[in-house]
């Protein structure tokens, strides 16, 4: 993942992604939202990463989240990595 600084505003609701830990192998639960766009800047989305497949809304408000900002070929890119480990 790339920054992680907090944006300031979301813009849109956040697209859920499960998938396998790319590294560990083991399922995790991404949410994908984008971010109000800045002038002269490509598309940017906040991507929150936790452990485990989680469906239920507040259990995804309680888990320990990794927090990035990716520009959308890096989300792109996370969404393909994801999709392929979760189809074998």
């Amino acid at each position: 993942m790339t920054r992680t600084s907090a944006p300031t505003q979301v813009r849109g609701a956040s697209a859920v992604l499960h998938g396998m830990h790319p590294l560990r192998g083991y399922p995790v639960t991404w949410h994908l939202t984008p971010l109000v766009a800045r002038p002269q800047h490509p598309a940017e989305f906040l991507v929150e990463r936790a452990d485990g497949h989680i469906e239920d809304a507040t259990a995804w408000q309680l888990a320990e989240k990794e927090v990035a900002v990716m520009d959308s070929r890096e989300m792109c890119d996370l969404v393909r990595r994801a999709s392929a480990i979760s189809l074998h």
